[in-house]
C-alpha cells in the first residue's frame, strides 16, 4: 500500500479541488456531502504522508530508499503549490461570493456599513421583509437583493425575509402589497414598502422610519369634504380609510376651524370640498407643503376649489368646464348611460407608467368617477422653485361643458346636471385630469404668507376657533433637509358611487398615499451594488469546455506520468 502514497495523495488533492470548487452545488442536493468528501479527502491525505505504521526493518529501509522519498515530497509540494493557484485564481474570479467573515470583495457586498450594523443592534422588535417579484418572470427581482436581505437577517436576530409566491393568495392577503418589484416590511403593529432597486441606505432608512413613527394620513374636514367615518356608503372615504388601515396606517380628521396642521402631519388628503377654500386653508397648506408635508388634492368638479394662488405655485391651471358623460355619442359611452342613466358616469385611465403610484394599473383597468375637470400643466421659468409635473391618468370619451365659477356654485351635487355638451366636442378625445407635482425648493412657499392673527373675513370664511398662523420664520425651522415636497391633484371626487363596480376607484388614493409617504433619509450610506455576479459559463461555454475538459486534464496527466518517470529512474 505504500508504493501508492503518491497516487492515493494526489487523488486526495484532487477530489479537494473537485469540492471547493462545486461546494454549493454539492450542498444543494445534500448539506453534508462537501463536509464528508473534504472530511475523507483530508485523512486520506494525512495517512499517507504520516509514517505510521512503516517498518523499521532492513528490508524496509532499503524499499525506502528505492521510493526516493524526496521526489515524493517534491511531487506533494508541487501539486500543492498548482492547487493553490488554481483555487487562488478561483477566488478572484468569484470573489463576490468568497470570504464571507472577512470581506474582501472589490464592492464590498459581503458587508454592510456600521450604520446599519449599530441599528441593526438595537433592533429589540420582530420585522418581517417580503419580496414581491416583478411582474415579468424573466426578470430577477428578489435574486438581485438576495444577498441584502441575507446580511441584514445575519446581523439581527429578529430580521426574517421570504419572497412571495404570487399564488399564493393567503400569504398576499397578510402582505398586502401595492404593486410589484419591492420589498414589503411588516411589524407588529406597522409596515412600509421599498419599491424599485433595493440599496442598502433605502432599506436601513425604512427599517428605522418604521421602527420609529406611526404613519398617519390626515382627512381635512370643515368644508363638506367626504368623511373617513361611519358605514362604508356612496361618497365617502370609508372604504378607502379601511384599505389605509389595513395597510398599518393611521387614519384620521383635522377640522379646519381647529387651527393649523398637527406637527405630526405628514401626509395630507383635502378637497372634494362643498365650498371653496378660504385663503386660510390656502395658507395653511401652503405652509404645510413649504415643510415637506405631502398633499393629496381630490377637486370636485361640481363646485370651485379655491386656492388659485397654490394652483399657480404648483403650475398648474384648471380648465372651466366639466367633464360629462357623452350621451352615447361612443359605444363606450353607450354602456355607461346604463350604469346610471340619470347621472353616468366618466371614465377615468390612461394611467401613467412614469410614475409608481399608477404603474401598477394595466391598459384594461379604468376608475368611474361622477364627472371631472380637466387641467393643464404651465411651464415655470428659472427660479428659486423648480416643478416637475408628471400626468397621471386622463378622463377618456367625455363631453366637455364650458361654465363659469358662478354657475358650477349653483349645479345640483346629485341627479341630472341639465348642462348642455360644447357643440362640436370630439368623443374621443382624451383629457388630462390628475397631475404629480414634484416640488424642488419647497420652503419658498412658505414666503409671504401672513404671520399676524387672521383677519376678520378669513375668519369668517373659516369658521369660529381657527387661531393665529405660524409665522413663515418659523416653517422654515421645520422644512426638511432636502427642501423638497410633492402634491398629487386629482381632478375628479375619489370617493364616488361607482367604487364598488371599479375597483381602482378604491386604489387609487391607497397607492398616491403609498408613493408620498417617502421616508426620511435618516442616514446616507454610499451606493453599492449587492445583485450577484456569480461566476458563469455561459458567457464563453466552448472556451471553459476546452478548460476543465481538455487542458486541466491533459495537463494533470502528463505531469502525473513526469512525476512517475522521476520516481522510477530514482
Amino acid at each position: 500500500m505504500k508504493k501508492y502514497k503518491l497516487e492515493v495523495s494526489i487523488l486526495a488533492i484532487f477530489v479537494s479541488l473537485i469540492v471547493a470548487l462545486l461546494w454549493s452545488t454539492m450542498a444543494a442536493k445534500f448539506a453534508m456531502l462537501p463536509y464528508i468528501l473534504l472530511g475523507v479527502a483530508v485523512v486520506a491525505l494525512g495517512a499517507a504522508v504520516s509514517p505510521w505504521g512503516e517498518s523499521q526493518t532492513a528490508g524496509a529501509e532499503k524499499d525506502s530508499e528505492k521510493y526516493a522519498p524526496k521526489y515524493f515530497a517534491q511531487a506533494i509540494i508541487s501539486s500543492a503549490v498548482g492547487i493553490a493557484i488554481i483555487v487562488g485564481l478561483a477566488a478572484i474570479a468569484n470573489r463576490d461570493r468568497f470570504s464571507k467573515s472577512f470581506d474582501l470583495t472589490e464592492r464590498k457586498v459581503n458587508s454592510i456599513s456600521d450604520e446599519s450594523v449599530k441599528f441593526l443592534a438595537s433592533l429589540e422588535k420582530p420585522v418581517a421583509i417580503f419580496c414581491i417579484p416583478s411582474m415579468d418572470p424573466r426578470e430577477r427581482y428578489c435574486e438581485e437583493n438576495l444577498q441584502l436581505r441575507g446580511l441584514f437577517a445575519e446581523k439581527s436576530k429578529f430580521i426574517t425575509h421570504d419572497v412571495i409566491d404570487m399564488r399564493d393568495m393567503a400569504a398576499l392577503q397578510k402582505v398586502k402589497p401595492t404593486g410589484y418589484s419591492r420589498l414589503v416590511i411588516l411589524t407588529e403593529n406597522n409596515r412600509s414598502e421599498v419599491a424599485g432597486k433595493v440599496t442598502e441606505s433605502k432599506l436601513t432608512n425604512a427599517l428605522i422610519n418604521l421602527i420609529k413613527s406611526k404613519k398617519v394620513v390626515y382627512f381635512l374636514a370643515g368644508s363638506g369634504e367626504p368623511t373617513v367615518t361611519g358605514e362604508v356608503a356612496d361618497r365617502n372615504y370609508a372604504a378607502v380609510a379601511e384599505v389605509l388601515k389595513n395597510r398599518a396606517y393611521d387614519v384620521k380628521e383635522h377640522n379646519i376651524t381647529s387651527g393649523d396642521l398637527p406637527a405630526d402631519a405628514q401626509l395630507v388628503v383635502a378637497g372634494s370640498s362643498t365650498v371653496p377654500y378660504s385663503s386660510v386653508v390656502e395658507n395653511m397648506l401652503r405652509r404645510f407643503i413649504a415643510r415637506g408635508g405631502r398633499l393629496v388634492l381630490s377637486l370636485n368638479p361640481h363646485r370651485d376649489p379655491g386656492m388659485p394662488k397654490l394652483f399657480a405655485d404648483l403650475g398648474i391651471k384648471l380648465d372651466s368646464n366639466i367633464l360629462m358623460h357623452n350621451l352615447g355619442a361612443t359605444q363606450l359611452g353607450g354602456q355607461l348611460v346604463q350604469l346610471n342613466p340619470m347621472r353616468p358616469p366618466v371614465v377615468v385611465g390612461e394611467f401613467s407608467k412614469d410614475s409608481p403610484m399608477t404603474n401598477v394599473f394595466g391598459a384594461r383597468d379604468v376608475a368611474l368617477v361622477d364627472d371631472a375637470r380637466s387641467m393643464v400643466a404651465m411651464a415655470k421659468g428659472d427660479g428659486p422653485i423648480k416643478l416637475k409635473q408628471i400626468q397621471l391618468m386622463s378622463v377618456l370619451h367625455a363631453a366637455p361643458a364650458q361654465i363659469t365659477e358662478e354657475a358650477r356654485s349653483r349645479l345640483t351635487l346629485d341627479g341630472a346636471l341639465g348642462l348642455k355638451p360644447d357643440a362640436g366636442f370630439d368623443p374621443k378625445k382624451t383629457w388630462a385630469a390628475a397631475f404629480s407635482v414634484e416640488i424642488d425648493g419647497a420652503s419658498k412657499l412658505a414666503e409671504g404668507i401672513p404671520a399676524a392673527t387672521l383677519a376678520s373675513k378669513d375668519s369668517a370664511n373659516a369658521g369660529a376657533g381657527m387661531g393665529t398662523v405660524k409665522p413663515a420664520t418659523d416653517v422654515a425651522k421645520d422644512v426638511k433637509k432636502d427642501d423638497k415636497s410633492e402634491v398629487v391633484i386629482f381632478g375628479f371626487e375619489i370617493a364616488s358611487r361607482y367604487d364598488r363596480i371599479a375597483p381602482a376607484n378604491t386604489q387609487i388614493l391607497p397607492l398616491a398615499v403609498s408613493h408620498l409617504y417617502r421616508d426620511k433619509e435618516l442616514v446616507s450610506i454610499p451606493n453599492k451594488d449587492f445583485a450577484p455576479r456569480q461566476f458563469s459559463v455561459e458567457k464563453n461555454p466552448a472556451g471553459f469546455l476546452f478548460l476543465f475538459a481538455g487542458f486541466l486534464p491533459v495537463a494533470t496527466a502528463l505531469t502525473g506520468f513526469y512525476i512517475w518517470m522521476r520516481r522510477r529512474s530514482a
